[in-house]
């Protein structure tokens, strides 16, 4: 896990998406043992209360948040759990996504549904908290994208 005595983020709150495995779990440990409070958001809910419970053990605030980062309701409704959870939004890091093949051997539903998940999903989030980000004059905002096809 990446060192936080570098990094302080005391007072901040983060949403971030794609946190109950993998490189968003990581960074919402990091947020967390560095000072933020932090809404872990994931599809699997199991996993996403997993994290909540590890960072609260290292002495973090979290909250989980099950959400399907496709459904526009599910986006708002997370939009809307973690201003009410946290009172406001600092930092946002879209991790969640995903692929698939190889991109030419894909189905176009296949793509559409890709694309969906990476692309709608990150702006239409970030619609949907940049008025409480832009309470403040300076905020962060992240996108994670990963791009590459399996043989």
């Amino acid at each position: 896990m990446f060192n936080s005595d570098n990094l302080r983020l005391d007072g901040k709150c983060a949403i971030i998406t794609g946190a109950g495995a993998g490189i968003g779990k990581e960074i919402a440990i990091t947020f967390a043992t560095a000072g933020a409070s932090v809404v872990v958001s994931d599809i699997n809910a199991d996993a996403a209360n997993h994290v909540v419970d590890e960072i609260q053990q290292l002495g973090g605030q979290a909250f989980a948040c099950r959400c399907d980062i496709t459904s526009e309701q599910e986006l708002s409704a997370l939009a809307d759990f973690a201003v009410s959870k946290l009172g406001k939004v600092d930092i946002l890091v879209n991790n969640a996504g995903g692929g698939g093949p190889k991109p030419f051997d894909m189905p176009m539903a296949d793509f559409r549904r890709a694309y969906e998940l990476n692309v709608f999903s990150f702006f239409h989030l970030s619609q949907l908290v940049a008025p409480e980000m832009e309470k403040k004059w300076r905020w962060r905002y992240s996108d994670h994208h990963f791009y590459g096809g399996r043989k």
